[in-house]
């Protein structure tokens, strides 16, 4: 996923990740800093795409004044 993330030049701010039993999926919440919403539609095409995600990924956007 970072990698994903790397390749459309898109910084990682924070990451949140929450331990489960081994074999159940982890839900994974991550905060990026400043990009262009075009970039992070097309990262998270690939990044669905990938074999060890397992729902659709969610964006939701973080405005600041």
């Amino acid at each position: 996923v970072t990698g994903v993330l790397r390749d459309y030049g898109i910084s990682l701010e924070s990451m949140i990740q929450r331990g489960r039993a081994p074999g159940e999926a982890v839900p994974v919440v991550l905060t990026t800093h400043d990009c262009q919403e075009a970039e992070m539609r097309d990262a998270l095409k690939r990044i669905a795409a990938l074999q060890a995600v397992l729902e659709p990924p969610a964006l939701i956007r973080i405005e600041s004044l």
